[in-house]
C-alpha cells in the first residue's frame, strides 16, 4: 500500500520546467499559516527552492529578510553565527557557521595538507598544493631545470572558473598575488576523447557525530574540446583542460541536453547514466563509488573539530543535532586509471536550472533533503511541546534545570535513534556513508584534527592553565597544615620587627635570661614563617648548594606544570623556572645581609 501510494504522489508531482513565478493570494496563505510550514526565500535567488517549497510541500513563502516566524530559512549566502544563536529550536538554515574552512580554496589546501604531512598515505587524494604567496619560495623551487612541469593556478575565494590559468613559468606569477597553485593532473580518464568532471552532491546533515550522505546522481561536465596533453602552444585553451560549465558552455561546440529522458546526451550528463555505461564496459563502479565516500569522511575529518565549536558556541543545548544542514558541490576528478582525485568543495552549489537535466536532478535533490531533515510540522510541534514542558517546569521550581552530563548523553542518543529511524526510512536517492559500524577507523584524523585546532586557537594553553591551580591546591591540602605567617623578609615586615626589638630593649634592663627569651621567642616565630615561605638562613660555604636546591614544594610542582604543557611550550617554561631561581637568589642573599 506504501507503495503504491508514493508511485502515486510522484505521478501526481508537479513538473518543474526551470521558472517558477509565486502568484499566491496573500488572503490564502494568512489562512493556512496556522496549517503549514513557512520557508523563508527572500535570501536565494533560485527559483527551483521556491517551487520545492511551494508546489511539493505547499508551504508559505515568506519573502521579508527580517521575518522571524519561519520555519526554513534557504539562503545562497554563509551563515553567521549570529543568525543560528537567535534561531528557536524548530527552526532549521541550510548553512552551517565556520564552512569557510572548507568552501574557500585556502583554507581547503592548508587543511589538507596538514593532514598529509601527518597521514601521508590517508591523504593522498588531492593534488599537491601550494598557498601564494606564503608559500611562494617553495613553489619557485617547483620549476627546475630540465624538468617540465604544469601548475594550475586559481584565485583563492573565486568561482565558476574565473581567473584560473595554466603555467609552466614562475614568472607568470606576481609574488604578492594570492593565488592556490596545485600540480596539473594530465593523465585523465576520457570519454569520447574530452576531459570532464563530476560534481557530487553530499549533504552534511549533523556535527557531532557527523552525518554524511551522498546523493546518488548528480552531473558529469565535459570539455568542449578534444584533450590533448598540456604543452607550451596549448596551455590557454581553458576549453579543453578546463571542465567548468560557465567557460564550456560559451564554446560554440558546446552542446545543451534538451531532453531529461536522454541524460547521456551533451556535454552536461548525469552521474547515473554516464555510470551506467561506463559499468556496462567493464569498469568496477561500486569501487569508485567506495573511493569517493572514503575521499568524502576523510575531507570532513578535518574541518570536523571548526564545525562542531561553530554550532555547539550557538546552540549549546540543541541535542537533536539538527537544526543546520549543508548541500556541498564536491568537485571530483577521475583519472586513467578510475581513481578519484578531490579538485574544490563548493558550500553555495549552483542552482540554476537552464536545461531540462539540470530540473529533474536539482529538484528531486532539493526534495529530497528536506525530507530527511525532517522539515515537517508533525516535528515541529514535537519540538514546541518539550520545550514548553521545560518552561512549565522552571517556573514551578523557579530555576532552570540543570541537566549532568550522563543525562545529556542520554538525550543526545535518544535524539540519535530518533533520527536514524526517520532519516532511514527517507533516504530518497541519498545514501548514508557517516557514521557507520566501521566509523572508529576514522577517529584517528579527528584527533588530530582536533590538536590542529586547539594549536591554532590556544585552547590548549588555556585548558592547562585551568588544571595547574586544580593541581597544586591537591598537593597543598595533602601537606599538613600550617598558620599563614607574613614574610619577615619582606620589605614591609622589617621595620615592624626592629620596633619591637627597640620596645623591649627600652622597657626592660637587659639581662642574659630576659635576652635568651626575647630571642627565643624571636626565633620561633621567624622558624615558623621561615618554615611556610623558604629554608632557614645558611652559612655562606653553603650558598652555592643553596642556589641549586630548590625548596621542597617547588621541587615536586615542578614535573607537574611540565607534565600539564605541550612540547610546544616547554621554552616558556624553562624562562619562567630561571626567573623563580633568580629571586630565590636574591631573596637568600637578603636575608644573609
Amino acid at each position: 500500500m506504501q507503495q503504491k501510494q508514493s508511485k502515486k504522489s510522484k505521478e501526481e508531482e508537479p513538473i518543474f520546467n526551470g521558472t517558477f513565478k509565486d502568484n499566491s493570494d496573500d488572503e490564502n496563505d494568512d489562512k493556512r499559516k496556522k496549517q503549514t510550514l513557512i520557508i523563508n526565500v527572500s535570501d536565494t535567488k533560485y527559483d527551483v527552492v521556491k517551487f520545492v517549497g511551494k508546489k511539493i510541500f505547499k508551504w508559505i513563502l515568506q519573502y521579508e529578510p527580517d521575518g522571524v516566524n519561519w520555519d526554513m530559512f534557504w539562503t545562497d549566502a554563509a551563515v553567521q553565527p549570529e543568525t543560528l544563536g537567535k534561531m528557536q529550536p524548530h527552526q532549521k538554515i541550510n548553512h552551517f557557521p565556520g564552512m569557510y574552512s572548507l568552501a574557500r580554496k585556502n583554507h581547503l589546501g592548508r587543511n589538507l595538507m596538514k593532514m598529509r604531512k601527518q597521514f601521508p598515505n590517508d591523504y593522498k587524494f588531492f593534488p599537491q598544493t601550494w598557498l601564494l604567496p606564503a608559500e611562494y619560495g617553495d613553489f619557485k623551487n617547483q620549476f627546475v631545470k630540465g624538468k617540465v612541469r604544469t601548475f594550475i593556478v586559481k584565485p583563492e575565494a573565486s568561482c565558476q572558473g574565473r581567473g584560473i590559468f595554466l603555467t609552466r613559468s614562475i614568472n607568470d606569477i606576481n609574488p604578492t598575488d594570492h593565488y592556490v597553485a596545485q600540480r596539473y593532473m594530465h593523465r585523465p580518464f576520457l570519454i569520447d576523447g574530452l576531459k570532464f568532471d563530476l560534481r557530487i552532491y553530499v549533504l552534511l546533515a549533523g556535527t557531532d557525530p557527523m552525518r554524511i550522505y551522498v546523493y546518488q546522481d548528480g552531473l558529469v561536465r565535459f570539455a568542449t574540446e578534444q584533450y590533448v596533453t598540456p604543452t607550451t602552444n596549448n596551455l590557454e585553451d581553458v576549453c579543453m583542460h578546463l571542465t567548468n560549465y560557465a567557460i564550456n558552455k560559451e564554446n560554440p561546440n558546446f552542446v545543451f541536453n534538451n531532453d531529461a529522458t536522454k541524460m547521456d546526451v551533451g556535454h552536461k550528463r548525469s552521474i547515473k547514466s554516464v555510470f551506467g555505461k561506463l559499468q556496462e564496459e567493464g569498469h568496477n563502479i561500486q569501487k569508485l563509488w567506495q573511493d569517493m565516500y572514503k575521499l568524502f569522511i576523510k575531507t570532513f575529518c578535518t574541518v570536523q573539530p571548526i564545525l562542531n565549536h561553530h554550532y555547539k558556541s550557538c546552540q549549546p543545548d540543541n541535542y537533536a543535532n539538527n537544526m543546520c544542514f549543508e548541500i556541498l558541490g564536491m568537485d571530483i576528478f577521475i583519472n586513467d586509471k578510475l581513481r578519484p582525485s578531490l579538485l574544490e568543495v563548493n558550500h553555495t552549489p549552483s542552482f540554476t536550472t537552464d536545461t531540462p537535466l539540470d530540473s529533474l536532478i536539482k529538484k528531486n535533490l532539493i526534495r529530497d533533503t528536506l525530507k530527511l531533515m525532517n522539515v515537517s510540522l508533525k516535528a515541529k510541534e514535537e519540538i514546541i511541546a518539550s520545550r514548553r514542558e521545560q518552561l512549565q517546569q522552571r517556573v514551578l521550581t523557579g530555576k532552570k534545570q540543570k541537566l549532568t552530563q550522563e543525562e545529556k548523553q542520554l538525550l543526545i542518543k535518544q535524539w540519535s535513534e530518533q533520527r536514524d529511524q526517520h532519516e532511514n526510512n527517507n533516504l530518497g536517492d541519498y545514501i548514508k556513508i557517516y557514521p557507520l559500524e566501521d566509523a572508529h577507523e576514522y577517529d584517528k584524523f579527528i584527533e588530530f584534527s582536533s590538536q590542529l585546532q586547539d594549536n591554532w586557537t590556544g585552547a590548549n594553553i588555556r585548558r592547562n592553565q585551568k588544571k595547574e591551580p586544580s593541581e597544586t591546591q591537591q598537593f597543598q591540602i595533602s601537606k599538613p597544615p600550617t598558620i599563614p605567617v607574613k614574610k619577615p623578609n619582606t620589605p614591609q615586615m622589617l621595620p615592624k620587627i626592629s620596633e619591637r626589638q627597640n620596645r623591649i630593649h627600652q622597657s626592660i634592663e637587659p639581662n642574659a635570661e630576659i635576652k635568651s627569651k626575647t630571642q627565643s621567642s624571636l626565633g620561633k616565630s621567624t622558624k615558623e614563617s621561615k618554615r611556610q615561605v623558604s629554608d632557614p638562613p645558611i652559612p655562606k660555604q653553603h650558598q652555592s648548594m643553596r642556589n641549586v636546591q630548590q625548596p621542597p614544594q617547588q621541587q615536586q610542582q615542578l614535573p607537574l606544570k611540565s607534565c600539564l604543557q605541550p612540547k610546544l611550550f616547554e621554552l616558556d617554561i624553562l624562562s619562567s623556572q630561571n626567573r623563580s631561581n633568580s629571586q630565590s637568589k636574591k631573596l637568600n642573599q637578603f636575608k644573609l645581609q
